[in-house]
């Protein structure tokens, strides 16, 4: 039996997506999954993660830096020591922070990062990206295995010396393509533009800085004022929620724009949109994206780490700068201009997420990834 440890800071989004996904999968025969997750991002996730995981520990880790961090990893260099795990995997950035640390402490000799989205690409303070920079460098010399869930995740790492080329390893962020078996992407674009009906676009993520939103709603105004039948549904909530809502009203888009808020279950929004869209500074490999596709819905999104990954320009959708509100707006104002390549888009997208981003094979990567680190033999 192979025991690993997963420490987590994220407990939303992608990243909780991605750590339960692979416990509730993995071959329980063969591997022991512990979490120690943070008490401080979500009260739910010890609800959500009922019976996924062997044993759950919650500790108080705060996404930015705090005194409680000294203590956190105390008692991670104590679970660890006490437990014997053989492998430690810490998921983003905070948990590779301090769990990094504490692997080092307890000079436990496998342990694993994987970033979800370097931290670094954050361009509002130099300083603050210089500091993000520099700690994942030196954090790079106690990593055994940086993971990266996506091939411009790692081109990232490489060309920011994070870790040297023989530590990195890429594994894609993948899905269950039968979980969105009962949904059959339509092209009724042609339709809606003759009869006037709602032409809907859609998003999902969490409104905060790495998303977005700002970037997405200015480009909305512009689809409008050229579509006006086109409406904007964004799922998600957030720290910039009541930004977004000053935004919306500013630019009277009150009856255009829907902010659906958190939703348990999402499957029923990505049914209604007839264009996603994801205007996001950088990822790691968005689940939400993935799953979009996955259904075969055409897409529109930023040119930036993870997203170039599934959206192939021109193929599977098309894709514009980052920030580049007017650049995104043009990319739908050109699919609603020439609705027949919504069709085309759809099937090559469905395809190719069906085809190299499939859940039944990454689990198996993943399990040969932990024996062969286990073992030696890598």
């Amino acid at each position: 039996m192979i025991k690993i440890l997963y420490i987590l800071e994220a407990t939303s989004g992608g990243t909780q997506k991605h750590v339960i996904d692979i416990a509730k999968k993995i071959d329980k025969s063969e591997f022991q999954i512990d979490i120690i997750y943070s008490t401080d991002r979500n009260k739910n996730f010890i609800q959500v993660s009922k019976g996924i995981f062997n044993n759950t520990i919650g500790l108080p880790i705060k996404r930015s830096a705090s005194f409680t961090d000294i203590s956190n990893i105390i008692k991670m260099r104590r679970i660890i020591l006490e437990n014997k795990y053989d492998i430690v995997h810490c998921h983003s950035t905070k948990a590779g922070f301090v769990g990094r640390l504490a692997t080092f402490v307890s000079r436990h000799p496998n342990v694993i990062y994987s970033p979800h989205g370097f931290m670094f690409c954050d361009n509002r303070i130099l300083m603050k990206r210089f500091l993000y920079l520099k700690m994942e460098k030196y954090l790079g010399y106690v990593t055994q295995r940086l993971v990266a869930v996506s091939g411009s995740e790692r081109d990232l790492a490489l060309e920011h010396n994070i870790v040297p080329n023989k530590k990195i390893i890429t594994l894609y962020n993948s899905i269950d393509p039968s979980d969105f078996d009962d949904f059959t992407y339509l092209n009724r674009v042609p339709e809606k533009l003759k009869n006037g009906s709602e032409i809907i676009l859609g998003t999902v993520g969490r409104l905060y800085y790495q998303k977005d939103p700002i970037t997405l709603i200015k480009s909305f105004k512009i689809i409008n004022d050229r579509f006006p039948n086109t409406k904007l549904v964004i799922v998600g909530d957030g720290p910039l929620e009541q930004v977004c809502i000053k935004l919306i009203d500013k630019l009277g888009l009150k009856s255009k724009i829907e902010l659906a808020g958190y939703q348990k279950n999402s499957k029923a929004f990505y049914k209604m949109f007839d264009i996603f869209m994801l205007s996001s500074h950088y990822e790691g490999l968005p689940y939400a994206l993935l799953e979009a596709m996955s259904m075969g819905i055409p897409s529109v999104g930023t040119d930036v780490v993870g997203i170039k990954d599934l959206i192939l320009n021109g193929r599977t959708g098309y894709l514009a700068e980052e920030e580049d509100y007017k650049g995104l707006a043009d990319a739908v104002i050109n699919l609603l201009s020439n609705p027949q390549l919504l069709s085309d888009f759809s099937k090559n997208a469905k395809k190719i997420t069906r085809e190299n981003f499939n859940f039944n094979n990454g689990i198996k990567e993943y399990q040969e990834f932990y024996s062969s680190i286990c073992f030696g033999l890598t």
